[in-house]
């Protein structure tokens, strides 16, 4: 089977959050099975180190025509790092070359226009590398008209009359609503396929509570909706060979790799050196989503209380939440915030937390629980989408519990589950079996592969109707 993944960023070429995640590693999954031939298209955006990257301007060139103009069109050809997978990227300097963001914010219309002619190119693209495929993976509402163009053409168009769609919805809240149009629902109603990135998230969007406005239309094609949870790149974030932290360590020698590299970020980031403090890390947006609005009160009560616990966050978001860490930095000794994004920061946070904080108001999956217990630092989450698919709070389930969840978005439950996990830190042999099952779990690309090729041979080859 030919599957080509269509998406508006990818790790480690260009990122804004959890989908590029998913990019730069799922596809290198989904090629290493059987039979299987993955490319991948994105825009080559300004932010994008041609060099760096070791990307190659091919002979293509073409125009697509949108709204009375026409748009100079070439492309760039890479690699996906650690494969073999092609990365074609799609090159207009006014639509994506000038950009030095992925999505450019505050710009709606400049960015539907970006997208828009990225989807057409897509199909043209296609055409002059004479990849055929069997099935288009497109990715939330950025390029879910591709879905809505591929059910106009398949129709009359031979090239694309037997290719299928399959349509990824990683964030509902985010759907493409320019004027009288929403570009993610018209995605949802043409796509052959919908998957979210978790099964519990597939159910949430169907309900009012979690469904954005769309619920109702979700519901009407739940027939060809379905749940993939995601995984991480287990070769990336791995502790015992990551170049970023200051000593490795796996499951068995947890306790002293992790103790070298709390008391290293202590001292980097200005906390006090204390090995019995428990260590609380916090990576994401700055947004009510992400339970920021929750953090904040809570890290204030527990130092109100006297409890010594020691915070690092990293992150970037609301300019209201940024002030609001930065005037904590000044002022407490305990609380130390990372503003901005650093790949390097965020693996030493995951190396040297004790527990990881996500209570989040919805998640669709999450990645920085399933890093956090691939690094030793227990969850501490809100039960909510991919929350509920991976955390198994030990209190219910003390052989099988890998973190502490909470049911109610209140900071006052959010401080209740955190001295809960301060209560089993201190006792070290239910500690070191907590962090032991969570490093044991496998949280791979590999089960989901092997769901989403399950998937594309039911649309490519579907079982024939009996009379």
């Amino acid at each position: 089977m030919k599957i080509a993944f269509c998406s508006a960023e990818v790790a480690p070429f260009s990122q804004a959050g959890g989908l590029g995640d998913v990019i730069g590693s799922l596809p290198r999954a989904i090629a290493e099975q059987q039979d299987t031939q993955v490319v991948i298209i994105t825009p080559l955006y300004g932010l994008v180190d041609t060099a760096a990257h070791r990307l190659e301007k091919t002979d293509i060139a073409f125009g697509v025509h949108f709204h009375g103009k026409t748009y100079p069109i070439s492309i760039w050809q890479g690699v996906l790092p650690r494969s073999e997978v092609p990365v074609y990227f799609v090159d207009n300097y006014d639509l994506f070359g000038s950009r030095k963001q992925v999505y450019p914010y505050g710009q709606p219309e400049w960015e539907l226009e970006g997208f828009l002619v990225f989807n057409q190119a897509v199909f043209e693209l296609l055409r002059r590398v004479h990849y055929r495929p069997d099935v288009l993976h497109v990715h939330d509402w950025h390029t879910g008209s591709i879905a809505t163009t591929l059910a106009e053409i398949r129709p009359y168009d031979q090239y694309f009359s037997r290719t299928k769609s399959v349509l990824t919805i990683h964030n509902l809240h985010y759907q493409g609503l320019y004027g009288d149009i929403n570009w993610l629902k018209e995605g949802i109603l043409k796509a052959d396929a919908i998957t979210t990135v978790s099964p519990t998230y597939a159910q949430e969007i169907q309900t009012p509570e979690f469904g954005a406005g769309m619920d109702a239309i979700i519901r009407d094609v739940s027939g060809k909706v379905s749940g993939i949870l995601n995984g991480i790149d287990t070769t990336l974030y791995n502790p015992e060979t990551d170049a970023f932290i200051t000593a490795h360590y796996n499951r068995s020698n947890f306790a002293e790799g992790k103790h070298r590299n709390k008391e290293a970020l202590q001292v980097e980031m200005g906390l006090p050196v204390d090995s019995e403090a428990p260590l609380l890390g916090f990576i994401g947006r700055l947004a009510d989503q992400k339970g920021l609005d929750l953090i904040l009160p809570t890290m204030k009560a527990l130092e109100a209380d006297g409890h010594k616990c020691q915070w690092v966050l990293l992150g970037t978001g609301d300019p209201k939440m940024e002030e609001a860490l930065k005037a904590l930095n000044a002022k407490s000794q305990n609380i130390r915030s990372f503003i901005g994004f650093n790949t390097a920061m965020a693996q030493k946070i995951y190396a040297a937390s004790d527990m990881f904080v996500m209570p989040s108001a919805f998640e669709p999956c999450g990645l920085g629980q399933l890093i956090s217990l691939r690094y030793g630092a227990v969850p501490i989450v809100r039960g909510v989408g991919g929350l509920v698919d991976t955390i198994t709070d030990v209190r219910n389930q003390p052989h099988r519990g890998n973190g502490f969840k909470f049911a109610e978005y209140s900071a006052a439950k959010l401080k209740e589950n955190v001295l809960a996990a301060v209560e089993y830190y201190h006792n070290k042999s239910l500690w070191a079996e907590l962090v032991t099952r969570g490093m044991e779990e496998d949280h791979s690309w590999k089960p989901s592969a092997e769901a989403y090729k399950v998937l594309y041979q039911r649309l490519a080859h579907p079982a024939p109707v009996s009379a």
